[in-house]
């Protein structure tokens, strides 16, 4: 069996990369905002707009980095609780097995970089890059677990996401409303 630490770097990468993407796709949608409403034109009297686009450019790719390692806290905590539930490995086979399969990850963040066109599409791209990682890991995992334990790590991994986006949509309304019911025009 190759070395496993030879794919440790697998999840700084892809979130790199698609941090590259979605920064470069928000990034020129801010600068597009920030000319036509006016506010690029007296923050130049500040700094200069070379100075301005590399700040917001590195602001964007913070704030991107962290809510995607955020996702990846996340998603390897509801992971590991799915394989203690499910799985009949007692070694962490399936664990390794998680990390090795990861450059799939890879794979989906590159497209990305080269398809920023859209935000739509980096969130397809990303979407179908966790189905593919998904479903991926079960054919070649398949064999640790019985066909309960599959169903049960499936059904738990959508239940799980869903009450999570169900809560960040809920947030998001609950958040807009507020701040429409605040607006004085």
């Amino acid at each position: 069996m190759k070395n496993i630490y030879y794919t440790s770097y697998f999840a700084l990468l892809s979130i790199i990369l698609f941090t590259v993407a979605i920064t470069l796709n928000l990034f020129q949608m801010t600068i597009n905002f920030l000319s036509v409403s006016g506010i690029l034109q007296p923050l130049t009297d500040v700094l200069p707009e070379k100075e301005i686009r590399i700040l917001t450019f590195i602001g964007i790719s913070f704030v991107i980095y962290l809510v995607i390692s955020g996702l990846k806290l996340f998603s390897d905590t509801i992971w590991q609780f799915a394989l203690l539930f499910f799985s009949k490995d007692n070694e962490g086979v399936d664990l390794l097995a998680s990390k090795k399969y990861s450059f799939v990850f890879i794979l989906g963040g590159l497209i990305a970089v080269f398809l920023n066109s859209s935000l739509i599409y980096i969130a397809i791209i990303f979407i179908t890059t966790v189905l593919s990682f998904f479903i991926l890991y079960l054919i070649k995992q398949a064999s640790n677990y019985t066909i309960i334990g599959i169903t049960g790590f499936i059904l738990f991994q959508l239940i799980v996401w869903g009450v999570i986006g169900s809560g960040v949509v809920y947030a998001f309304f609950t958040i807009f409303s507020k701040v429409k019911t605040s607006m004085p025009f």
